[in-house]
C-alpha cells in the first residue's frame, strides 16, 4: 500500500506539472529569441516604389495587390498560430492540434519555431532550430522533460531558409526585396525564386494570380522523406488564401503546408488563426 501510494503521488506530480503552462525548454527558447531580438540591427525604412519597381512584374502585381508601398521593412517578427491542425504522422494521419511560436530574423535569416501540442494526455513539444554551423534542426520533447530526438544536418538549413522565404512572402513581405533572393520571371503569374544564404542555396517558384494574389510557392528542395529506407527529395507546396487587411497590409489568413509526394499529397500544416509582433 505504501508503493502504491508513493506511485500515485508520482503520478499525481507529473499530472500536475504536465497541466501548469511552464516549460523548462520552452523557457529556455524565449530567453534565446529575446537575446538574439537585442542583438538584431534596428532599421529605420519602408517599402518604396522604386523597391517595387526593380521586382519581376508578376510581384510588383502583388505588391499592389497587397498594398506594401510605405510597410516598414522589419528586422524581426513574431508569429503565433493558435490551435494549428499538424498531421504528426503520414500514414496513420495523426493529427496535433498544437500552438506554434515562430521567429523571423531577416538580417541574417534566422528561423526558429516552437510548438506544444500533446498525445494521449503527455505533453509534446517540438523545436525547429539553427545551429550556429548553419545546419537546420529538430528537437521533439515528450512530458516537458525528455528529449526523445533531436536532428541537425544541413540539408536542413536548406530546408529553413526555403520555409522562411515561403511564409515571410505574406506574413512580412518585406522579404520580397532582400539580398539573399534573386528573380527570374517565367510568365505573367509565374516566378522561380533563388535563395543564397551562409553557403546555401535553395530554390522554389511563386504562383501569382491575375488579380495580384500570391496563390502558392513551390520547392523541390525542401522536403526530404524516407521512402523504402531512402533518403528521397519530394515537392513541399505552401498554400495561401483568405486575403485580410491586417497590419496595414493584406494578408493571407489562411496559409496551409503540403507535402507532394508521387501518389499522393499531404496537408501536414494548417492554419487561419496567428498574430503577428513586428520588432526593430
Amino acid at each position: 500500500m505504501v508503493v502504491l501510494g508513493i506511485f500515485l503521488i508520482i503520478v499525481g506530480l507529473f499530472f500536475v506539472y504536465w497541466n501548469i503552462s511552464y516549460s523548462p525548454y520552452k523557457s529556455k527558447f524565449d530567453q534565446d529569441m529575446r537575446k538574439r531580438v537585442e542583438k538584431a540591427k534596428s532599421v529605420e525604412g519602408w517599402c518604396t516604389k522604386e523597391d517595387i519597381e526593380k521586382l519581376p512584374e508578376p510581384l510588383q502585381r502583388y505588391c499592389d495587390y497587397i498594398g506594401i508601398e510605405g510597410f516598414t521593412m522589419y528586422q524581426v517578427a513574431r508569429i503565433y498560430f493558435k490551435n494549428t491542425d499538424f498531421v504528426f504522422d503520414d500514414n496513420s494521419g495523426k493529427i496535433l492540434d498544437m500552438d506554434y511560436d515562430l521567429w523571423h530574423f531577416y538580417d541574417e535569416w534566422f528561423r526558429s519555431a516552437y510548438c506544444q501540442s500533446s498525445m494521449y494526455g503527455i505533453p509534446f513539444d517540438g523545436m525547429d532550430y539553427c545551429t550556429e554551423d548553419f545546419e537546420g534542426g529538430m528537437k521533439g520533447i515528450l512530458g516537458k522533460l525528455f528529449q526523445i530526438f533531436d536532428v541537425h544536418t544541413k540539408q536542413g538549413y536548406q530546408a529553413g531558409i526555403i520555409t522562411l522565404f515561403a511564409e515571410a512572402v505574406t506574413l512580412n513581405p518585406g522579404i520580397l526585396f532582400s539580398e539573399y533572393v534573386t528573380y527570374e520571371t517565367v510568365d505573367a503569374n509565374t516566378v522561380n525564386v533563388e535563395i543564397k544564404c551562409n553557403g546555401i542555396t535553395g530554390k522554389g517558384t511563386i504562383y501569382v494570380n491575375d488579380e495580384g494574389a500570391i496563390t502558392s510557392f513551390y520547392s523541390d528542395e525542401r522536403q526530404v522523406e524516407k521512402i523504402d529506407g531512402v533518403e528521397t527529395a519530394i515537392g513541399w507546396r505552401c498554400e495561401y488564401e483568405d486575403y485580410r487587411e491586417q497590419n496595414g497590409i493584406l494578408q493571407a489568413k489562411s496559409v496551409r503546408s503540403i507535402k507532394v509526394y508521387p501518389d499522393r499529397e499531404v496537408v501536414y500544416f494548417s492554419a487561419d488563426n496567428y498574430v503577428i509582433d513586428y520588432m526593430k
